[in-house]
């Protein structure tokens, strides 16, 4: 639940930091709330960082060339990987020398014109008719050069002219790479052809490489059984640096690779963690400079994990041993297989958060201020629009001696002056909910001022239609349509807008949020559908009762449920047929006449019946009166 609860804080932190003043993401006042609880029901205890010392290990790398295993975190050994091919279009060094079975291309041009290749024998040797043998051992081409036009200015005496010359130039072509021996820690020990260009690091590269436990800080190049140069790699790695490549490898030479001596790891507040390769003049601020230096975090307290070296144990008891030291004290060396632990320095709390409603939420220092000035910093105090959507009162929650935020206060932001905050002090402000809640209604249709109108308590259908100027000419209190809108959420999450009739509302209907209000004009038309001949529209008049325009749109259909019928008003109101069916039913203009159809009309309608035979007989009464007024 810690770990929940730290991940919901510094998620709330870092949203509310991207904040801005059109579009602020704030916690809602329920959230707060939940927030708060959790404070006070949750141990707040800053989570430690993990112990250098218990890292795992990093995963080793593969090199697919060698198949030897390379871990990344032992410095310098993935310099040697590499697919690139080194000597495609590869310049002659100034420094090559020339030996047995380097092809070389001559070519005079001038007076004389020719092109020749030669191959250095064994011996060092080309052969050139009508000279003889000449030696280009172990000279440069440029030395070549000079010698060639010496011995062959005897049978082309213009390679000397200055007027009309002859000139000289010397090519390589096929080199005989050169068999070098590797032994040692490397990936792939024996002899190796290797490009005659090479210097030692790229022959071994050449090679696949040194393994895990080779040093590359004594490598050695052998010639003649004799030592005759030391490579320290580190130099090159670090500083870029490099003293290797005036070291001409010749063929037979030997590169040995011995086994690394004293290799330690650092871990903690350095930029470079990993195991590095120490000479045993080199100690812990060499380290440090080989692990790229200290973090800006990083302590002057060190601890050391140290192996005592064989050659001084006079007991196998108490081998590894533990020290703290001070990096700006005496020089400190170290053995093979120690580790060092560079700490950071403590982190010193100085800070508070706040939450809610302001502009910019999230940690400020605590140091020298008030409860006002942080809520001055974090914004909208000062903003009299977003000011009003801020309650006035402050919540403040803070540890007690237990590290539980126990302790609540209430500070209204016109007290907030004088109120002092501590270290880890949570500030909630919440949001004015009545000023967000800005509800309207609509009126539209036949009215003077229609428009869109906020909405206050209590206000009813008669007092909007007054606000909007009262009805035009055109329409009547019958006329009005009132639609309710409504936002429904769908079974995918989808928001859509629902709107509904409100029927039989009377003018001292009280109107709600988002309520519509139509004055609908007049229209000279009924509407009469259902079971008649003629459905459709027609023609008012003034009188026009509910029977006479079923008469007009051609009468009963064979079915109808004629007691059944009714009237739907303008404004939604239902208006049944009456025992007349409708005789004395008065129609207003834009009504609509609905004529039912019996749906199972093999059905006996005992009412129906009795109701048409009481017409039946009621018709006949007339006829006879008639007729005897008339005989009298």
């Amino acid at each position: 639940m810690k770990n929940f609860l730290y991940a919901i804080l510094f998620l709330l932190s870092v949203l509310h930091a991207q904040a801005s003043i059109l579009d602020i993401n704030r916690v809602g006042n329920q959230r707060l709330d939940e927030l708060k609880e959790e404070l006070i029901s949750q141990q707040n205890i800053i989570p430690g960082n993990k112990e250098a010392d218990d890292v795992e290990s990093v995963p080793v790398k593969i090199i697919n060339e060698t198949n030897i295993t390379i871990n990344e975190e032992y410095f310098g050994y993935n310099y040697f990987q590499s697919d690139i091919n080194f000597f495609d279009n590869t310049p002659t060094p100034a420094d090559f020398r020339l030996g047995a079975g380097d092809e070389i291309i001559l070519s005079l041009w001038g007076e004389t014109n020719l092109r020749e290749k030669f191959i250095i024998n064994k011996d060092g040797l080309i052969y050139y008719e009508n000279i003889g043998f000449i030696n280009l051992s172990n000279k440069t081409v440029d030395e070549a050069e000079l010698l060639l036009v010496n011995e062959l200015s005897k049978i082309y005496s213009t390679l000397k002219d200055s007027e009309s010359p002859t000139k000289l130039m010397i090519e390589l072509g096929k080199l005989k790479s050169l068999n070098i021996y590797f032994s040692g820690e490397i990936a792939r020990p024996g002899v190796q052809l290797v490009h005659p260009f090479s210097d030692i690091f790229v022959a071994l590269i050449q090679a696949g490489g040194i393994n895990i436990e080779g040093s590359l800080r004594k490598i050695q190049l052998i010639r003649d059984n004799k030592i005759i140069a030391l490579v320290d790699l580190y130099s090159f790695f670090n500083n870029g640096v490099n003293d290797f490549s005036s070291l001409r490898l010749i063929d037979g030479d030997i590169i040995h690779i011995p086994v690394i001596e004293n290799r330690v790891e650092i871990r903690g507040a350095v930029l470079r963690p990993g195991f590095y390769e120490l000479l045993k003049s080199e100690e812990l601020n060499n380290l440090i400079k080989y692990a790229a230096g200290l973090t800006a975090k990083a302590s002057s307290n060190v601890t050391i994990d140290t192996i005592k070296p064989m050659i001084d144990r006079m007991t196998q008891d108490n081998i590894i041993s533990s020290l703290n030291v001070d990096l700006t004290k005496d020089k400190i060396f170290l053995n093979n297989g120690d580790r060092v632990l560079i700490r950071e320095v403590g982190d010193s709390s100085s800070k508070v958060e706040i939450f809610g409603r302001v502009k910019v939420p999230g940690t400020y220092s605590a140091t020298n201020m008030s409860l006002k000035n942080i809520l001055d910093i974090s914004g909208g105090f000062d903003d009299p629009i977003f000011r009003k959507t801020i309650k006035e009162d402050i919540v403040i929650l803070r540890k007690d001696e237990n590290q539980f935020y126990s302790k609540e206060f209430i500070v209204n932001y016109n007290d907030a002056d004088t109120f002092s905050l501590n270290i880890d002090d949570k500030i909630f402000v919440y949001e004015d909910i009545n000023y967000r809640n800005s509800f309207t209604y609509r009126v539209e249709g036949e009215v003077n001022k229609p428009g869109t109108y906020p909405l206050t308590k209590g206000i009813t259908l008669q007092e909007s239609i007054d606000l909007a100027g009262g009805l035009t000419e055109l329409t009547t209190y019958e006329n009005i349509v009132i639609t309710q809108e409504f936002t429904e959420v769908d079974i995918d999450g989808n928001e859509k807008l629902i709107t509904k009739n409100v029927s039989n509302a009377p003018l001292n209907f009280e109107l709600s949020q988002n309520t519509v209000i139509n004055l609908i004009p007049f229209e000279n038309v009924v509407n009469v559908e259902g079971n008649v001949y003629n459905p459709g529209l027609v023609a008012y008049k003034k009188g026009m009762t509910m029977s006479n325009a079923i008469i007009q749109a051609g009468g009963y259909k064979p079915h109808s449920m004629k007691k059944r019928a009714y009237v739907k008003r303008a404004n939604g109101e239902i208006d049944k047929a009456n025992l007349f069916r409708g005789r004395t039913k008065r129609l207003l203009p834009g009504d609509t006449v609905f004529v039912p159809e019996n749906p199972d009309p093999s059905n006996f309608d005992l009412t129906t019946f009795i109701a048409d035979l009481s017409s039946t007989l009621a018709n006949i009464a007339a006829i006879l009166l008639i007729v005897d007024n008339q005989t009298d």
